[in-house]
């Protein structure tokens, strides 16, 4: 039985990699990178020390303090896979990474629980003053008469984000008796209301919330989203809840809005700037400290479930990345389901490895390449095809490339290469193979399939065919003529090369017939056997070898 890898496809042999890991991560996470990969835990590392070290290593974890630059990036020569142990990415150069080919990989469910859980602690600790109430009575206090709070039943609450974590903190407000409404671009009204939510536009959501809750990554479109304009559309009794990121609020917009009285509250977990007492004059700090401000220092993941969750999570899609793998959880890439990664995974290979030997044979024919034309026959046309395009173009370029090619840059290297890439599908029926076929240039047409998994060239050319493409493939093209094997068996047992498997692919043109030969070898042949071989079986052709390791 052929073993499968975490995407459902035959695996690979993958070499140990090296892992830093600078910032805390549950002991059950390191020992699934332990088992894969060589892992170096130091906690000790700044900004400088990672500079001088990240060049070793070929995967990097982080939490949220490490800021993985461009300048980091750029000196991470090995770097691979970044992976986030959180949400977030915002302390990442993502357009740097995607630049160089670094997979970034996040763990987005294993602290949903957990932040919704903090956002609800929050909503309810200054719905009812309970951290300054605590803290009189830790001062020897009894001022019940100054701490009379709000009721959250049939408030409502504005959810602004209704992914997975805003969806968790609307269960737990309706078992509240509130109100449930949402923002989200990504999201329909239908959608909403399937799950008791009303759908609104930004505006409006602001205008509506008694409480409004953030629960959205940090990006362009959401920095500042709630900016001093729309603070103005919130009422002066509403609590605003940020247990996401810091950045989405304006932090002075909302200073003043507290200030003059033009919102009753806050409560957040994370700031501008963070942590906030190294920023002892800074606008984050002034809102830590406010009065009518519940403040806790980025505690949203900190449970002891969401710790181990997060670090099993990020681990196994490190590992899945390191191994070559398309982790389910990559960040610059497009998405996809674990259902569709194992139907097209198989095909992805297939295209890489044919592109691969399209170009090898290509090279050896001395032709320009400025063109590629993949061609794909599919059973639902509708077939998201990017990964099998990204790896054909994996294929082709990467063993010219300095930069490892993936889903996540591919595109942008062919075209850095000024390499046209031409796409077409073909219909075929549910009983039908679906085929692969890659041309580079005005070179041969390769077509292939994959069978159990695996990935087969079934024509070359003019020349059916059929071998599985794996290990290291000598090809060549001979006349048609008895002991043309028996000359070539020779040459090859001479120098110690031997063949695992072969195949033969006729084609007679006129009276003169050629055969195109396929020989798995189990060690590389030299250039005096491959000159030896052109001498006496091929002397019109050149025999090209072709790695596949």
């Amino acid at each position: 039985m052929v073993e499968q890898d975490a995407n459902g496809v035959p695996a690979t042999v993958a070499t140990r990699g090296k892992v830093l890991v600078p910032e805390k991560l549950s002991k059950d996470g390191l020992e699934i990178l332990q088992r894969a990969h060589d892992v170096h835990v130091d906690l000790s590392l700044d900004a400088s020390g990672l500079l001088s070290v990240i060049g070793e290593y070929d995967a990097l974890i982080v939490r949220s303090a490490t800021q993985v630059t461009r300048e980091v990036l750029e000196a991470g020569k090995k770097l691979k896979v970044i992976g986030r142990a959180g949400v977030g990415v915002d302390n990442i150069d993502l357009g740097a990474a995607s630049e160089r080919g670094v997979m970034v990989v996040n763990a987005p469910t294993g602290n949903c629980l957990a932040a919704a859980e903090h956002a609800v602690a929050l909503m309810c600790a200054m719905s009812r003053h309970i951290p300054a109430a605590d803290a009189s009575m830790k001062r020897g206090e009894w001022s019940r008469g100054k701490y009379v709070g709000v009721s959250l039943a049939h408030k409502t609450i504005s959810i602004i984000g209704f992914g997975r974590i805003g969806r968790e903190v609307a269960k737990r407000a309706r078992g509240l008796g509130m109100n449930v409404v949402a923002y989200d671009p990504f999201v329909s009204v239908e959608a909403g209301a399937l799950v008791g939510v009303t759908i609104l536009e930004l505006d409006d959501a602001l205008a509506a919330g008694d409480f409004i809750t953030l629960h959205m990554p940090l990006l362009d479109s959401t920095k500042n989203l709630l900016n001093r304009e729309r603070l103005q559309l919130v009422k002066p009794t509403a609590r605003i809840i940020n247990a996401a990121r810091g950045g989405i609020i304006e932090e002075e917009a909302l200073l003043d809005a507290l200030n003059s009285g033009a919102l009753a509250g806050a409560a957040l977990d994370c700031f501008s700037n963070e942590p906030t007492n190294k920023h002892p004059e800074s606008v984050s700090m002034k809102l830590a400290v406010h009065p009518n401000v519940v403040a806790t220092p980025h505690l949203g993941a900190s449970t002891e479930e969401a710790q181990f969750d997060v670090a099993i999570e990020i681990s196994e899609s490190v590992v899945i990345a390191l191994n070559g793998g398309f982790a389910p959880t990559l960040v610059n890439a497009p998405a996809m389901r674990d259902d569709q990664l194992k139907k097209v995974m198989p095909r992805a290979r297939l295209a890489e490895r044919l592109a691969k030997l399209a170009m090898v044979l290509n090279r050896t024919e001395h032709r320009e390449v400025s063109s590629v034309s993949l061609e794909f026959h599919l059973r639902d046309e509708l077939e998201d095809t990017r990964m099998i395009k990204a790896f054909a173009i994996r294929g082709l370029l990467q063993d010219s490339s300095e930069i490892p090619i993936n889903i996540v840059n591919a595109e942008k290297v062919a075209k850095s290469r000024n390499l046209v890439v031409q796409e077409s599908k073909v219909p075929v029926g549910h009983d039908e193979d679906q085929y692969i076929t890659v041309c580079v240039g005005s070179g041969h047409k390769i077509r292939g399939r994959t069978m159990g998994g695996l990935p087969h060239v079934t024509r070359i050319g003019v020349f059916e065919t059929d071998l599985r493409l794996e290990g290291t493939l000598l090809v060549y093209i001979q006349e048609d003529r008895p002991g043309q094997l028996g000359r070539s068996g020779k040459i090859l047992g001479d120098a110690n090369v031997n063949v695992s498997n072969m195949t033969i692919g006729r084609h007679r043109d006129s009276d003169y017939s050629l055969a195109m030969v396929l020989l798995g070898v189990d060690s590389t042949p030299d250039a005096a056997t491959l000159k030896a071989l052109k001498e006496s079986v091929c002397p019109e052709y050149t025999p090209v070898v072709v790695s596949f390791n």
